[in-house]
C-alpha cells in the first residue's frame, strides 16, 4: 500500500518517500538477505546437496543425516551493511540533482545449531536470522524546486529508522536409507518484527510548512515446515532437493500517521494537526521455495556444488529463479578455501512508465569467499559475502517518474563448530 497526500498537496512535486514503507525496511523484494554457516557462507548458499553438518537444519535437513560426528554444535556471527542510493530524487533552485542515499547495519549471532546421534536417525535443534536491515537515512536539502513556482522549499529534513528482523527457531530429523539416500524436514517457528519510523519536514519559502511522522509496527507468527532429501547415485555426485513454505497465522500490524500543513486553505487553523491510525490483522502466506542442489567430488581435496532455487508467484510477486555456484578446495588437510557467486533477483515487475506507485525492482549479483582451520572435527570459519545490484524505483508517491537505483551489501562472517 503506498500513501500520499490529499489532492490540495499534489502540486508539491517532492512529496517523496509517501510510499509503501516496505520499499525502504528489510528487503522484502529479495529472497536471499543473508546467508546461514560459515561452511555454506563461503560457497554462496550452494548447500542443497551438501548440508552435512549443523547449518543443513536450514538449507536441507536430509544432509544431517551424514554428519562427520556423533554430535555437532555450531554458531555464526555476521556483521552486515548496505548501501542504497536513489539518484536525482531532488532538483535543487540551481539545477543541482540530489540522492537519496540510505545506509543499513546489522551485527548479531544469526545461527546456532546442534545436530546429535538420536535412535535410528540424526535430531537438530537450531536458530536462524535469515534476515535483519536497520536502515536510516538522516539527510537535510536546502533551496529544492516545487511546482509552486517562487515558492521553493527552503529546507527539507528526512529522518528514517527502520528496523526488520526475522528469527527461526526449531527441531530437525533426518533418516538415512542405505548409503545413498537420506530424508529429514524441519518444522521452524516464525517470528518477525518490523519497525518503521520516519519523519519529514518541508519549510517553504513564503513561511508555510509541511510536516509528517508515519510509525509503522508488525509482529508475524507463524511456520516454516522444509522437507529435503539427498541422493548419491553414483559415488563423485549427490544430488539434493528440499521443498519450503513460511506459513503467518498471526499478524498484528498498527500504523499511525500524523500530519501537520500548513500550505492548504482548507487548514484554517494553523495548529491543527490530524493523527490517522489503522489496525492490521490478516496473515500472508510467503511463496512456496523449491531448491535442487548438485555437488561433484572431484577429488578427496576439491567438490564444486550449485544450486537452483525456484520461488512460486504468489499475490503481488512474480516468478523468482536465483543461482549459486561454490567451490571448495583443502589447500592442507585441515585448511579449506571456498569461493562462490549467486544471484539475488527481485520478485517485482519491471517499472512501467505510465504507471505510478510501483514496487522498485533490483536485481542483486554477488560473490562469497571463506577460509576454514580445522582440528579434529571442529573448525574455525572467518569468510565475506559481497553483493551489487542496479536497476530502477519509483519513490514519489502518485508520479511516473522513475529513479535509478543502486544497492551494495557486504558482510563478514565468522563461525565456530565443534564436533566430538
Amino acid at each position: 500500500m503506498k500513501w500520499s497526500f490529499p489532492a490540495r498537496l499534489a502540486c508539491v512535486c517532492l512529496l517523496a518517500l509517501m510510499y509503501c514503507p516496505c520499499q525502504v525496511t528489510a528487503d522484502e523484494h529479495h529472497y536471499r538477505n543473508m546467508f546461514i554457516g560459515g561452511r555454506a557462507g563461503g560457497l554462496a548458499g550452494a548447500y542443497t546437496a551438501l548440508s552435512d553438518d549443523t547449518a543443513g537444519c536450514y538449507y536441507n535437513p536430509a544432509g544431517i543425516a551424514m554428519a562427520p560426528s556423533m554430535s555437532i554444535s555450531a554458531s555464526a556471527n555476521t556483521y552486515q551493511r548496505s548501501l542504497k542510493v536513489y539518484k536525482n530524487t531532488l532538483t535543487g533552485t540551481d539545477g543541482k540533482q540530489f540522492d537519496w542515499q540510505q545506509t543499513s547495519s546489522s551485527l548479531l549471532p544469526n545461527f546456532f545449531g546442534v545436530v546429535k546421534k538420536a535412535g535410528p536417525g540424526w535430531l537438530g535443534i537450531s536458530y536462524a536470522v535469515p534476515d535483519s536491515t536497520r536502515r536510516r537515512q538522516d539527510q537535510v536539502f536546502t533551496n529544492i524546486t516545487s511546482s509552486l513556482g517562487a515558492n521553493y522549499v527552503g529546507q527539507y529534513v528526512i529522518n528514517i529508522d527502520d528496523t526488520d528482523n526475522t528469527y527461526l527457531f526449531g527441531p530437525s530429523y533426518a533418516l538415512r536409507f542405505g548409503q545413498n539416500v537420506s530424508l529429514g524436514t524441519t518444522v521452524y517457528v516464525h517470528y518477525r518484527h518490523k519497525q518503521v519510523i520516519r519523519n519529514q519536514l518541508l519549510q517553504f519559502n513564503e513561511g508555510e510548512h509541511l510536516w509528517v511522522n508515519y510509525y509503522d509496527n508488525q509482529e508475524d507468527w507463524g511456520i516454516r515446515p522444509i522437507l529435503g532429501l539427498i541422493w548419491e547415485p553414483v559415488q563423485p555426485i549427490a544430488l539434493g532437493l528440499t521443498v519450503s513454505q513460511t506459513h503467518v497465522f498471526a499478524k498484528e500490524r498498527r500504523e499511525q500517521t500524523i500530519l501537520r500543513d500548513t500550505t492548504s486553505s482548507v487548514f484554517a487553523d494553523t495548529n491543527r494537526v490530524d493523527l490517522v491510525t489503522s489496525d492490521y490483522h490478516q496473515g500472508m502466506d510467503a511463496p512456496v521455495q523449491t531448491t535442487f542442489g548438485m555437488a561433484w567430488f572431484v577429488s578427496p581435496r576439491l567438490l564444486f556444488s550449485t544450486d537452483i532455487a525456484y520461488n512460486a508467484p504468489i499475490e503481488d510477486k512474480e516468478t523468482v529463479w536465483n543461482l549459486s555456484v561454490g567451490a571448495e578446495y583443502y589447500i592442507w588437510d585441515n585448511l579449506a578455501l571456498r569461493i562462490g557467486i549467486y544471484t539475488d533477483r527481485a520478485n517485482t515487475p519491471d517499472l512501467n512508465p505510465n504507471l505510478t506507485n510501483q514496487p522498485e525492482h533490483i536485481d542483486i549479483y554477488g560473490m562469497n569467499g571463506g577460509i576454514s582451520l580445522y582440528h579434529g572435527h571442529s573448525s574455525v570459519t572467518l569468510g565475506f559475502s559481497y553483493g551489487y545490484g542496479s536497476g530502477q524505483a519509483q519513490v514519489i508517491a502518485d508520479s511516473t517518474v522513475i529513479q535509478d537505483a543502486t544497492i551494495q551489501n557486504g558482510a563478514l562472517f565468522l563461525a565456530a563448530s565443534y564436533g566430538f
